[in-house]
């Protein structure tokens, strides 16, 4: 069975389930007024997952929208079919239940809401961003402090790029007691700080950073784009000072996105302890393949072929790795020393290795890009390089 076939029958199970904590509740209901002789659950709610498992949607849609009108109180079962066609991509049937239910005027005001929620991730889902935004703020009006709410306002507008807007949606999760946004708030003002950059506004740029900084001082994001300000005005001390504080994170990635900047920071700054420290730290630090291999190409370009090399030699000393050598012959072919290498030189050659990506550790999606906010499961800060050596 395939993840949406399983995913299918978890759901009708779901769907079962309710509809007879539906009928036995009215069962119990009655019951305290006047006794009344056991019953099954109605026909209707049968006939409507037989019809869902038979893939016999529009027909199933009927179904349950006829038992809303017998059986009012299964307003859940409906609720739990517009959800279920979401996942599907069935977006009209989605809207077509959603919108039914919020037409119903007895709909009491707190599941209006949740209706009203459902209708604007329905829209979502479909790439109608102005009608899902204008379901939100409807929401919003009536329940301010609505987390799901305001959390689906918030990723709307990022995916519109509206960073202003969903800073100010994600200052409202934090108020409301959401205590893990202000990083992510300070990812968006990088958002704009790399904006106000390319349309050359150094200055816009700066203050962007310090309302990152303020939001998270260490903001991986705010150091990048910082040390590229000091970078770009060959204030090598400035840079170094912001880049360095990048070598605590304990994760690599950042790192490989200024690689050859960093080190031509590291040549062109005053030579000292520090200096040396901080180029023996950010060699000690890239022990991925994919950061080895970006190492391994960044010292090629800032400091030559030996001092790559040499590196690389390193590594393999520490720990032989195929895709090292790969890369060590791809520098230079003559490079491994026969009496030592022998073997590995040669089944290194003809290897096919899989090209070296970075990855999300949220949901695993792969890209060869760097990307501060996961395409695919689009949250914040989740990228990495990959796994040591």
């Amino acid at each position: 069975m395939t993840v949406s076939g399983v995913e299918t029958v978890v759901v009708l199970v779901l769907l079962a389930a309710i509809a007879l904590g539906v009928w036995i509740g009215r069962i119990t209901a009655h019951r305290k007024s006047a006794p009344i002789a056991p019953d099954t659950i109605p026909e209707i709610y049968i006939q409507g997952l037989n019809h869902l498992l038979s893939e016999r949607n529009d027909e199933a849609v009927e179904v349950f929208l006829d038992a809303l009108r017998q059986h009012p109180e299964s307003v859940d079962i409906l609720l739990a079919l517009g959800r279920l066609f979401r996942r599907r991509g069935e977006l009209e049937r989605a809207l077509r239940v959603h919108q039914h239910l919020l037409d119903q005027p007895a709909l009491a005001p707190d599941l209006r809401q949740s209706v009203l929620f459902e209708i604007a991730q329905d829209y979502l889902k479909a790439g109608i961003l102005d009608r899902a935004e204008s379901i939100l703020k409807e929401l919003l009006d009536r329940q301010p402090d609505h987390l799901e709410g305001l959390a689906t306002l918030a990723e709307l507008y990022e995916l519109g790029s509206e960073w202003a807007q969903s800073i100010a949606v994600r200052q409202r999760l934090h108020k409301a007691g959401k205590r893990d946004q202000r990083p992510v708030i300070a990812m968006l003002y990088g958002e704009l700080a790399e904006q106000s950059l390319l349309a050359g506004e150094t200055g816009q740029a700066k203050f962007f950073l310090e309302l990152a900084r303020k939001e998270d001082p260490e903001n991986p994001r705010a150091l990048v784009i910082g040390g590229r300000i000091a970078f770009d005005r060959q204030d090598w001390g400035g840079a170094l000072r912001l880049w360095e504080k990048l070598l605590d994170s304990p994760v690599e990635s950042v790192v490989l996105l200024i690689l050859e900047p960093f080190l031509s920071v590291l040549r062109y700054a005053e030579n000292g302890t520090g200096v040396q420290e901080a180029r023996e730290r950010l060699l000690e630090m890239c022990n991925s393949p994919l950061a080895v291999k970006l190492l391994a190409h960044a010292l090629q370009a800032v400091e030559g072929t030996p001092a790559a090399t040499a590196y690389l030699r390193r590594v393999l000393l520490r720990q032989p790795d195929m895709r090292v050598m790969q890369v060590l012959l791809e520098l230079d072919p003559d490079a491994p020393d026969p009496a030592l290498y022998p073997v590995m030189a040669l089944a290194v050659r003809g290897l096919s290795v899989e090209p070296a990506v970075f990855h999300c550790q949220s949901c695993g999606y792969q890209s060869p890009q760097y990307y501060w906010r996961c395409p695919s499961c689009r949250q914040w800060g989740t990228f990495s390089g990959g796994c040591s050596l």
